[in-house]
């Protein structure tokens, strides 16, 4: 090793008469290496002790657990958990103060709880273990490496770290697909002989409200279209989606309102005004989310159930249609809706093979179509003993529903499927929620609307 002080590139100042005592290095030469320069003591610095001890901060144990170098991993890896932005602070004295939160679901109270909650690091799955503490930590599990390994051979059970996490609790693991499941509600349970009494009671409700009116009528449309809304938007907020929920609803009970006091006039309108408070919502603070997603959400329940579901107070309208033909159209609407449900139900399940879309809806076949469509077209003929209907204009609802009450059944289950609900509600018994019920009526009733015009039956 060289002995100057400088770069080891010129010549070595030694004093005269002293000789170099060289020594064959063992292992790595360094050359160049300069001598430290003295400099005074640091009252700040660590001490020798702490640097033996590895503990370079001051309040830290100087006995950190480091397993040796030579043990199994243990595949204990740090969590990393994201935490919503901080707001920047402000004058306002009131900025501290939370702004109100929309809040149905269970999710709804979780996603903004500040504290860390370990079991959103478990998987399900395993069982968490009791330490010797008391202490439970759902973040390990037990495993029995017969099911790991798959050797066949009984092994003790293994103490694993959960390798993946969901950010929210009650959430299911993920399937594979684009459509995975992100269950967090169950599916209520199905007995045919319930659903059908629900049907019927569903059905002497309807024609209580035709023999009474339009007014009746109206009523019973407008509180099955807000409380369809409210399951599509409790829906969303189930699945972690941050709508204006407040806001949807008065919205799509304002439209029907609207439309049957105005008529056709007040569709845009409503529209605007629901689109504009909308974003003002998310401008205000009083739903912290992001604006793409709550927007989104919003509107899509807005336009289709809002919307769609409006179209029931134009034909309502007795500005539109007086003499209280409205309340025919209506009935006529729902007439092939069932016929066409009905139809469905029975031909697939008797000749049910080949599926439509079993990425989407497994239970739905083309036989079962194909059935439906016969029974919907002769509904549809069946319609025209109504007053105010003709026989061709029957027989174009007829073959307008056979094509849009599957599709708005299959729509809603694409819906479902993405938020990971098996049922929009429970309020049915038998049945789910109403949005599962009328979920093709809503793709009916625009053609109905249309199809009244064309055919000049009001």
């Amino acid at each position: 090793m060289r002995s100057s002080d400088d770069d080891g590139g010129g010549p070595s100042e030694r004093e005269p008469g002293t000789t170099d005592t060289l020594k064959e290095a063992s292992g790595v030469t360094i050359t160049g290496a300069h001598q430290a320069v003295s400099r005074p003591p640091d009252d700040d610095a660590p001490t020798a002790s702490s640097l033996d001890d590895w503990s370079f901060v001051r309040g830290t144990s100087p006995d950190p657990e480091l397993q040796h170098w030579t043990e199994a991993p243990t595949g204990q890896v740090p969590a990393v958990l994201a935490r919503e932005t901080p707001q920047p602070p402000s004058d306002d004295p009131w900025a501290s103060v939370p702004s109100p939160t929309w809040r149905q679901d269970e999710t709804d109270w979780t996603a903004h709880e500040e504290r860390f909650e370990p079991a959103m690091l478990g998987d399900e799955g395993g069982t968490a273990p009791v330490h010797d503490d008391g202490a439970r930590r759902p973040w390990e599990f037990d495993v029995d490496e017969t099911e790991v390994g798959g050797t066949g051979a009984a092994q003790p059970a293994t103490r694993v770290r959960a390798r993946t996490s969901r950010a929210r609790r009650g959430a299911a693991p993920r399937a594979d697909g684009p459509l995975s499941g992100r269950a967090a509600r169950p599916a209520t349970s199905r007995d045919m002989s319930v659903a059908i009494m629900t049907g019927l009671v569903l059905g002497a409700i309807v024609l209580i409200a035709y023999f009474v009116g339009s007014v009746l009528m109206v009523t019973l449309a407008a509180i099955v279209v807000v409380m369809a809304a409210g399951e599509a938007l409790s829906g969303m907020r189930a699945a972690g989606h941050r709508p204006a929920a407040a806001l949807g609803l008065v919205a799509c009970l304002s439209l029907m309102i609207a439309t049957y006091n105005k008529g056709i006039a007040a569709l845009p309108l409503v529209t605007a005004l629901c689109f504009v408070f909308t974003f003002a919502w998310y401008l205000a603070g009083v739903e912290h989310a992001d604006v793409v997603d709550g927007l989104g959400t919003t509107m899509l329940v807005y336009v289709w159930v809002g919307v769609l579901g409006a179209f029931a107070g134009l034909l309502l309208a007795p500005s539109a249609f007086p003499d209280r033909r409205g309340v025919q159209f209506v009935l006529a609407a729902i007439i092939v809706t069932v016929a066409n449900d009905v139809g469905a139900l029975v031909f697939g399940k008797v000749l049910g093979r080949h599926p439509m879309a079993g990425a989407i809806s497994p239970s739905k076949t083309w036989e079962g179509a194909i059935g439906a469509a016969v029974l919907t077209v002769i509904a549809g003929a069946c319609i025209s003993l109504l007053p105010h209907w003709t026989l061709s204009a029957g027989l174009a609802l007829g073959i307008c529903a056979a094509v849009l009450v599957p599709l708005g059944d299959l729509c809603e289950s694409m819906v479902k499927r993405a938020l990971g609900l098996k049922d929009m509600g429970n309020k049915l018994p038998g049945h789910g929620g109403l949005l599962d019920r009328v979920d093709g009526l809503l793709f009916v009733l625009p053609a109905t609307y249309y199809v009244v015009l064309a055919y000049h039956l009001g």
